[in-house]
């Protein structure tokens, strides 16, 4: 495929409350029909049957809900790579096989998962990154910490699946933001481009998103990718 018409796969990370479930499904959208949206799995439809548990019990549960997520985000990074190599469209993906690796990073600083565990974790990551191509892009949408916050607080009763977020401490996500941070810097060492949005200021409808959105999709559309083969950097933790 010529590089000029290549699909691009596109990732969105941020904290959790940051919005970017929201922000990745109207990015789709605004990309085409033929774009492939692919969302974090949670509570809903059991896409992640542990969070309740590991919220619950999380020294219990940390090192299975993290393979469980680390192998289904392995799985939608496989759908996008076909579907945008195949040509059949653009793919935007709510969280990647990359970011999964933030939360474990501090699964093991909080001591919930054991340094044997991380290993293990760490052995499953090295043995899928050989048939998982860099993203195109990377979108770090910028959210402070205590903006996150307030965010779950609003959604954790309105929508299903968001309930067991109210564990969720301002200290975690302040360390979070650093581990995602230092995910991020990773990728844009090893060739990845990176846009920073700024996402502070509260976009509640998609009217106030629209025009962020729009300049994004142009972004998108118009990036010279770079050559297939670069895309085969190893990766690490």
């Amino acid at each position: 495929m010529n590089r000029k018409t290549r699909k691009k796969v596109v990732i969105v990370e941020a904290l959790i409350g940051a919005g970017k479930s929201t922000l990745t499904k109207e990015l789709g959208k605004a990309l085409g029909p033929t774009t492939l949206i692919q969302i974090e799995p949670d509570e809903k439809d059991g896409a992640n049957p542990y969070l309740a548990d590991y919220y619950g019990e999380p020294s219990r549960w940390s090192f299975t809900m993290q393979c469980h997520l680390l192998a289904l985000r392995y799985r939608m990074h496989l759908h996008a790579q076909w579907h945008t190599l195949q040509g059949r469209g653009h793919a935007v993906m709510d969280r990647s096989y990359f970011g999964d690796t933030a939360f474990a990073h501090l699964q093991l600083q909080s001591g919930l998962m054991s340094q044997h565990e991380f290993n293990t974790y760490s052995s499953l990551y090295q043995a899928m990154t050989a048939n998982v191509l860099l993203p195109s892009v990377c979108l770090r949408l910028s959210v402070l910490p205590e903006t996150a916050q307030a965010r779950i607080q609003s959604r954790k009763e309105k929508e299903l699946g968001r309930k067991c977020e109210s564990a969720i401490s301002l200290d975690y996500l302040r360390s979070l933001d650093r581990e995602i941070d230092h995910m991020v810097n990773v990728l844009r060492q090893q060739g990845v481009v990176v846009w920073d949005v700024p996402w502070d200021p509260d976009r509640d409808t998609p009217k106030t998103r629209k025009q962020t959105i729009q300049g994004l999709v142009h972004r998108i559309e118009t990036l010279e990718p770079q050559d297939m083969f670069l895309d085969m950097h190893r990766r690490s933790l």
